[in-house]
């Protein structure tokens, strides 16, 4: 590859300890560090410190914004400032978050994966969620293989919970498996999908993944993941409690949460699943490339009937089975079921519970889906008074009536039991 090829990193950054550290990593790890350019909105607490980034200013390939973090509005606006005020002339860009390592010449690994799919007349964007690593146990604590994005369920309010999973087979790969879905975190592709696709700073943080991935696609543009190790990622809630948006959101009143119920709304109007005419999509609406129902077809989800097929389930590998025949298509769908489990300790005050029954049950009893709770889960629960709290979700050819709790004990039976209705 040319050595003069340009790449722009999109970092944005907020109030993150390892900003500096994965700048320093991608130069170092860099076969060409010189054609490494960098977009940075750098949304700082002056008590920080940790981010300061005056080393790196007088260098003409860092283009900085400097954003006060009270002032900062969001995910997906800190990436548009990126994408429309510090991207230039470069040739490449490579969508990060602010804390990641890389591979020894990662660039031109990437450069290799890239032209090799456009030499295939693809319009490619490489997108991965991408293995872990941990800043404190370097390099040893780093995830050994690539990951994949995989569908896991529909949210009630219709955007997708997308998952991690290996990328199975990936040792006997020779290129790039397509993907359903891009990643917010990394994103590799020619900087005219930075124009093209921009980033709605109405999307404040949920849903970005799934925005960015249907317009993408109805853009024209083909979705791969990178089947070799290049970068890894990390979430490092536990160095940045307290720090992240949403708890300084919190403590300056800010609500969070209407900010993302608007964006989601925006999302069904976007996915045409609901209709407002209040939603402005001017600048952010789907491509004309291709359409939804391509998406669909490609990725074997049905946004309307919040359903998905087994294909997809299965996490096989895009595109689905063609079926030409649209009738025969919506029948293939298994509709995706998500419910919020709250089991209150006050409910079941008992300490002798061998384990309690979660049970999804249809109009007549009769059980559609169940899962034990026993082990640690039980024990924190009867010991220490913790709530069990977890998303439900699995899939369904008839929505349950209601979900049952159920306490089991060796001396006392079936004991106590608690019914919800299901809407």
């Amino acid at each position: 590859m040319n050595k003069k090829t340009t790449i722009l990193i999109h970092l944005p950054a907020y109030r993150d300890p390892e900003l500096v550290p994965t700048i320093k990593d991608a130069l170092a790890m860099a076969k060409y560090p010189k054609r490494i350019h960098f977009g940075i909105c750098r949304q700082y607490c002056d008590a920080d410190g940790f981010d300061n980034l005056d080393e790196f200013r007088g260098d003409r390939r860092f283009h900085i914004m400097d954003v006060p973090y009270l002032e900062a509005q969001g995910l997906p606006w800190a990436r548009a400032q990126i994408n429309e005020n510090l991207l230039t002339n470069q040739d490449y860009i490579l969508q990060l978050d602010s804390h990641h390592r890389f591979a020894q010449d990662w660039d031109e690994t990437l450069l290799e994966m890239h032209g090799g799919l456009e030499a295939k007349g693809f319009k490619p964007i490489l997108a991965a969620y991408l293995p872990l690593y941990d800043p404190f146990k370097e390099p040893e604590g780093r995830t050994p293989e690539p990951w994949q994005q995989t569908f896991a369920s529909f949210y009630p309010h219709g955007t997708i919970f997308i998952q991690p999973n290996l990328l199975h087979g990936w040792k006997d790969m020779t290129e790039p498996p397509m993907s359903r879905f891009l990643s917010g975190h990394f994103c590799f592709a020619r900087s005219e999908w930075a124009r093209d696709v921009k980033h709605d700073p109405d999307i404040y943080f949920s849903g970005e993944e799934l925005n960015l991935t249907v317009r993408s696609y109805t853009h024209g543009y083909d979705m791969f993941h990178p089947h070799k190790l290049v970068i890894w990622h990390s979430t490092m809630r536990e160095e940045r409690a307290g720090m992240l948006k949403w708890d300084d959101d919190s403590r300056n009143g800010i609500d969070f949460n209407k900010k993302q119920d608007y964006a989601r709304k925006k999302i069904r109007v976007l996915l045409r699943t609901e209709e407002d005419s209040t939603i402005d999509l001017t600048g952010y609406d789907l491509g004309t490339a291709r359409t939804l129902k391509e998406y669909e077809k490609y990725a074997g989800i049905h946004f309307k009937k919040k359903a998905v097929q087994k294909y997809t389930l299965d996490h096989n590998y895009p595109p689905n089975p063609y079926i030409h025949d649209d009738e025969l298509w919506e029948r293939t769908f298994l509709e995706s079921f998500y419910y919020l489990v709250t089991v209150f300790k006050q409910d079941f005050p008992g300490n002798d519970y061998k384990h309690i029954l979660v049970a999804f049950d249809d109009e007549q009893g009769l059980s559609i889906n169940s899962r034990s709770i026993e082990g640690l889960q039980l024990k924190n629960f009867i010991e220490k008074g913790e709530n069990i709290h977890y998303e439900a979700m699995f899939l369904i050819d008839k929505k349950p009536a209601r979900v049952v709790y159920w306490g089991y004990s060796e001396e006392r039976g079936w004991c106590e039991r608690v019914e919800h209705k299901i809407n």
